[in-house]
């Protein structure tokens, strides 16, 4: 009972109750959630917080990852290519945007022409870099030209920043976004509540099941706790949660102290101090469902001499000090940040804990990489291209890396792309430019008759889909 108990504190700190509305409670669902997002537009934030509400519920893109990790058509019927570099989509004909709107291959085009416009300053705007051009044939049918052969271009396509929306929705997507998904938006009261209502048009015959979802934020998980009959899921996700290193400045510019810092942690304590046991340990950004995973976990193991010898060798004898940025926001980031400075301090490494608000985090850590060392979850999948981007706020800057990566992203091979995922996992863990410390687990608490959850997140960690979520009858 005692184990139970301390699941359903992470469970309920991290994710949702779920919960029967009012009347009539069979056609309404609440979602009790810690954190609220800081927007509603997933062109302009990485947020998971606004990818687990926005995300296949109120926009969606071309391709989809189902809950079994496949790409599967969505806002297109299908698509072809014969070269791997030539892609033409089918769109779904008879799709409607939530304004009452047609969706046409006009809006596809301008979507990702705003996209790859560096002004937008969209936050995964390197990923659209591969695609040269975009020909709209007719109404239904357009072409993207790429530059050249991308493994991952589909996979692209299927990301939370690839959701497709009308043009007349830019200036409102932040606060009211609209897209084709099963619910629109209806309310959202900041600091309470955000409401979903089902959109009766949508284009999957029968979907979605519920009427209306509401999305409640409760920091304090105690406050749920009430439910008196409950079930609880526990998944996988691709929530990689991190501790950064600015690789740009000093000390951490040097290898030898980034593998001292990995050297010093005990990854194992650290999930049972601050995730009560729940998370499994990571040894590089590749996660469990990644079909490329390779278990790492064990490469750089505890070992609190061996990270004293590497501080003495760098010239850090006596060990140094640093600042750790967290964002409370986050409540795992903090927590994870006092077990990590008990740990450090053992080695020399003196850890000061300074939390900032999530909009001083995206603009001074994640922007400017104004910071010595700081914790967040990675919740995307496939993102193992941001170790590519020596401008990403890691700093992290290997010429070999950033090779490795990009023949793995023309490489369509299957099993010579594998050969090359085990060497990117290798050298992630020789240059130790983060410490990656564990995968949050998929932790949900929901009442009893409560169907059609997904179990693991592969679409990224926090993309709840609800389409298909209902109450037993």
């Amino acid at each position: 009972m005692r184990h139970l108990a301390k699941l359903l504190l992470v469970a309920l700190a991290l994710l949702v109750v779920m919960s029967p509305g009012a009347v009539p409670a069979q056609q309404n669902l609440v979602v009790q959630a810690a954190t609220e997002p800081p927007g509603l537009d997933l062109t302009a934030t990485p947020a998971s917080a606004t990818a687990g509400i926005v995300f296949y519920n109120v926009q969606e893109a071309l391709v989809k990852v189902d809950r079994h990790g496949k790409l599967v058509p969505w806002l297109a019927d299908k698509w072809h290519t014969s070269d791997n570099k030539n892609y033409t989509f089918f769109l779904k004909k008879g799709v409607r945007f939530q304004n009452g709107r047609e969706m046409k291959a006009a809006d596809v085009k301008f979507v990702f022409d705003r996209a790859m416009n560096p002004e937008t300053k969209h936050p995964a705007v390197k990923q659209y870099e591969v695609i040269a051009d975009i020909i709209v044939k007719d109404d239904y049918t357009l072409t993207f030209a790429l530059k050249t052969t991308n493994a991952n271009f589909l996979l692209t396509m299927a990301r939370q920043g690839s959701v497709i929306y009308p043009r007349e929705a830019v200036d409102t997507l932040k606060s009211e976004p609209i897209g084709t998904g099963p619910y629109k938006v209806a309310e959202w009261v900041r600091g309470d509540r955000i409401v979903l209502a089902k959109n009766t048009d949508y284009h999957v015959k029968g979907l979605p099941k519920l009427d209306r979802v509401t999305y409640r934020f409760i920091p304090d998980p105690n406050a749920a706790l009430a439910a008196p009959r409950f079930q609880v899921i526990v998944g996988e996700t691709t929530n990689d949660v991190i501790m950064s290193m600015n690789n740009s400045r000093k000390p951490f510019s040097d290898v030898r102290v980034r593998r001292a810092v990995t050297y010093g942690i005990n990854k194992p304590d650290v999930v049972k101090g601050a995730m009560f046991g729940f998370g499994r340990v990571l040894g590089t950004n590749v996660d469990p469902l990644n079909p490329y995973f390779v278990d790492m976990s064990g490469a750089m193991p505890y070992d609190p001499a061996k990270a004293k010898k590497l501080l003495a060798e760098a010239g850090y004898p006596n060990g140094f000090e640093a600042v750790l940025k967290v964002a409370p926001q986050y409540y795992y980031t903090v927590r994870t940040g006092e077990v990590l400075a008990d740990q450090l301090q053992k080695v020399g490494v003196k850890i000061k804990i300074e939390q900032i608000e999530w909009g001083q985090w995206l603009s001074r850590v994640w922007k400017d990489a104004d910071y010595d060392l700081t914790i967040i979850g990675h919740a995307e999948a496939w993102d193992v291209g941001n170790y590519a981007n020596p401008k990403y706020y890691f700093r992290y800057d290997s010429a070999d890396f950033q090779k490795l990566f990009q023949e793995s992203e023309v490489t369509v091979d299957d099993k010579a792309r594998r050969e090359l995922y085990v060497k990117i996992q290798k050298k992630l863990v020789e240059d130790a430019p983060v410490v990656w410390l564990y995968i949050h687990p998929r932790l949900v608490v929901t009442k009893k008759g409560l169907q059609g959850l997904w179990k693991d997140l592969p679409a990224g960690a926090g993309v709840n889909d609800l389409s298909e979520v209902s109450w037993v009858k």
